[in-house]
């Protein structure tokens, strides 16, 4: 009996050579996990994944790319919310870049150069023996990537200390980035703007600086494959607590007032309704609209207690009570600081969506009430137990609203009825002049339909100059 070979791709050798067949992957069952982000946007499944292991890797891929016309999509940790870019169904060359996740660490000079696809929590724990850690997100610790935060979130993500520090691009010095024709280029004070340097160092004194061209682009003009951050010290001394609030107008009251000084007594602080998932667990059956979160770093006992007495004066004289035990205790551990996830809370329903979106701090209340009007015109809630919980996190300017969208049921029609609610609820963002946070598939589309011609043949030719091919992740921004 003669046994059929399975039919390899046609690019599976060309690829394999670069990488080695261990790390290529054309089979269709092993495909099926590449198609889809966390949301319930419909998957797009790629034709090919490639797990290169070093930026000439990287580069020499996209030079296959290239010459074949086949388009290339990019993979980090798989956090997106937004829907996978769309590129050519059945064709995408997607590289999954996992296996870039080499970590230098360089504390004289207060920084890290990791790989694109470092995992946020092993940064930290390569930091944490030197007494150091980056303003990586607190969200999907575990599982996001360094470039998938860079490139697919807004200001490359939101920081664990966002309110005081703020977006991460702040913290990142620069990129190494793979060019849409294979090039290889360093942003920053890097060796492409100074032929006698052999490492990133710094963004000032350089020249045009183009890191920001590639900070929250989702890949369209380039894949980042290093990411040279700053490093903060860890703090001597960490206190939280908690407050129950009664009213949405009386969680603003309390932020607005907070956020108003010349420094903020908090670190960082967020507000979840008390519906949240995570919080409910914890409440005790308390009835509030939504609980008060705050963490406060110092050098000095003496100082983090003023500012732990500062936020307690506001809270409290704006009707606010303090939370239990195990609230303060997810405000230090859970939500803000040291990244020491809560465990014992409920799981998240599903099917789930969700994201975030910035509005200017003295209007966010009435987007956030117009927004959540938005989510509330869609009909099929109560069918469908669809649920909204929203989060709060002051930003100096803007406030930042999140939003997670939630079905009781696991069925077809809840995750229409989800995405429904998402086009609703962008819709209405897009009328306000915000948008989602995310760079990233469906997410990229909604934004790119505001731009003006103007900015949008600006975006295009900036595109087409790097990119004449169009194979770099095609369809991201309507480019």
């Amino acid at each position: 009996m003669q046994t059929r070979k399975k039919k390899h791709h046609e690019l599976y050798d060309a690829l394999s050579t670069i990488v080695g067949e261990k790390f290529v992957i054309d089979d269709e069952f092993e495909l099926i996990p590449y198609a889809r982000d966390i949301s319930y946007f419909h998957g797009v499944t790629p034709g090919i994944v490639v797990r290169p292991g070093t930026t000439q890797e990287v580069a020499a891929i996209v030079r296959v790319a290239n010459s074949t016309k086949y388009p290339i999509v990019v993979k980090g940790g798989g956090n997106a919310g937004g829907g996978v870019t769309p590129g050519e169904p059945g064709r995408n060359i997607l590289l999954d870049m996992g296996r870039l996740d080499e970590i230098k660490v360089d504390i004289p000079n207060l920084k890290v150069t990791v790989g694109g696809g470092a995992r946020l929590s092993t940064i930290d724990d390569a930091l944490r023996p030197y007494g150091y850690y980056t303003n990586t997100v607190i969200g999907p610790y575990y599982s996001a990537t360094a470039a998938g935060l860079t490139a697919g979130i807004a200001g490359a993500g939101f920081g664990k200390n966002v309110s005081s520090i703020g977006c991460n691009f702040t913290q990142i010095i620069g990129l190494e980035v793979v060019l849409p024709n294979g090039d290889i280029i360093t942003t920053g004070a890097g060796p492409s703007s100074n032929v006698n340097r052999d490492e990133i160092m710094y963004r000032e004194v350089t020249g045009p600086d183009l890191t920001d061209l590639f900070v929250s682009s989702g890949g369209a003009f380039g894949l980042i494959t290093k990411v040279v951050q700053k490093i903060i010290p860890i703090p001597k001394h960490m206190k939280a607590i908690s407050y129950l609030v009664p009213t949405m107008e009386q969680v603003w009251d309390i932020s607005l007032e907070l956020s108003d000084r010349v420094r903020v007594p908090y670190s960082n602080m967020i507000m979840f309704e008390m519906s949240n998932y995570m919080v409910k667990p914890l409440a005790g059956g308390v009835d509030a609209y939504g609980v008060l979160l705050y963490c406060v770093e110092g050098d000095s006992e003496e100082d983090v207690d003023l500012r732990i007495r500062e936020i307690s004066s506001v809270c409290e004289a704006k009707g606010a009570i303090h939370g239990n035990e195990k609230m303060d205790y997810f405000a230090l551990h859970g939500t803000t600081g040291t990244m020491e996830m809560v465990h014992d809370v409920g799981a998240n329903s599903c099917p789930f969506m969700t994201w975030e979106s910035m509005y200017p701090r003295a209007q966010s209340m009435e987007y956030a009430k117009g927004l959540l009007q938005a989510f509330a015109s869609v009909p099929g809630h109560r069918e469908n137990a669809t649920g909204c919980g929203m989060y709060l996190v002051p930003m100096g300017n803007v406030f930042l609203i999140g939003a997670t969208l939630r079905s009781a049921f696991q069925t077809p029609e809840a995750e229409q009825h989800l995405r429904d609610t998402w086009k609703a609820g962008a819709k209405y963002m897009r009328m306000t002049g915000s948008s989602s946070a995310y760079g990233q598939g469906t997410n990229s589309q909604y934004i790119a339909e505001s731009w003006s011609p103007t900015y949008a043949k600006t975006m295009a030719a900036i595109k087409k100059a790097l990119d004449p091919n169009g194979i770099m992740c095609p369809g991201l921004w309507n480019l």
